[in-house]
């Protein structure tokens, strides 16, 4: 088994772990740790067809013997285009914010595979130390109009999961969670709506995003805030940033007080917050590997050296 074969399957594992098979320009575009033109990868995705190892229909690649997989597929993409829609509507809401910068959608429907139960998974970027006074406007206004899904629910269709806020200037993930999981969730997240060209910024923060998915677009130059347009708005923001700035940092220790044995894995810092309890990336991961494991194993040509 080549290189190129192997990246392909490694392709098809990991999406097969969401039921979620591939187009020929998909699984190019997102080849994991392998960068080949189209037209090469169109080349080995026949062949491995032709030899068994892999399947296709309705225009879709899978694993030997997940054909059922590309009727989920079709279902899951109708069920993601009427929850896009919802989700535009409601993070127009948070647009009167004068401190978002932007609203992203992530996780299963950014990549267009929402299931009927699933929530909506909001990113919001704000400016510097807003985080958390947005964090708490927006968490009061989606839970008073019954919009946001409730802390212990697990299934709460079409509401919104307020759980990652970050400032335009913290939007490099560190280097201890850069990942083949994370490396995804950076590459599908979808602009809801955003200022200052902040989707083209935040990918371009992102450049390790290419370790593991070399065929990804990502702008090659960093794209600068823009500055305040005129004189008196900096005046103006010189006079009241200050006061901004010490009430963000009492929300931030007010609800750090709240939050006080309720707290796990949560990251809680003053210009970021994620809020996953459990470590999805490492569960991801772990099946990812035993799957392609299998996998490799299945094919006589396997070798130890194409392990390493």
């Amino acid at each position: 088994m080549n290189a190129l074969e192997e990246s392909i399957l490694k392709t098809l594992c990991y999406r097969d772990l969401f039921d979620y098979p591939l187009t020929g320009g998909e699984i190019a575009e997102f080849l994991i740790e392998g960068d080949a033109h189209p037209s090469q990868v169109e080349r080995v995705l026949a062949q491995l067809e032709a030899e068994g190892k892999i399947g296709q229909s309705q225009g879709f690649y899978y694993l030997s013997g997940r054909e059922k997989i590309a009727a989920v597929r079709r279902q899951r993409e109708l069920i993601s285009e009427r929850k896009y829609a919802r989700a535009l509507k409601l993070a127009q809401i948070l647009h009167r914010f004068p401190w978002i910068r932007a609203v992203f959608i992530t996780g299963a429907l950014a990549a267009g595979n929402a299931e009927k139960e699933a929530d909506l998974d909001f990113l919001v970027i704000t400016r510097r130390n807003r985080v958390w006074l947005t964090r708490l406007g927006a968490y009061l206004l989606f839970s008073v109009l019954g919009w946001k899904r409730p802390r212990e629910v697990v299934e709460a269709p079409d509401q919104v999961c307020l759980n990652m806020f970050l400032a335009e200037d913290e939007l490099a993930v560190p280097d201890e969670e850069q990942n083949l999981f994370t490396a995804h969730e950076v590459a599908l997240s979808r602009p809801l709506w955003a200022k200052d060209f902040l989707h083209q910024r935040f990918l371009g923060e992102n450049p390790w995003v290419k370790n593991f998915l070399p065929n990804v677009e990502l702008p090659e130059v960093k794209i600068p805030a823009l500055k305040p347009s005129s004189r008196q708005v900096a005046v103006i923001q010189g006079v009241v940033k200050p006061i901004f700035n010490l009430a963000d940092w009492v929300s931030h220790r007010l609800q750090l007080l709240y939050m006080r044995g309720r707290r796990t894995r949560e990251v809680v810092e003053r210009n970021r917050i994620l809020f996953h309890p459990i470590d999805l990336s490492r569960e991801i991961l772990a099946a990812y590997r035993v799957k392609l494991y299998a996998q490799l194993h299945r094919n006589p040509s396997y070798s130890d050296a194409n392990a390493s």
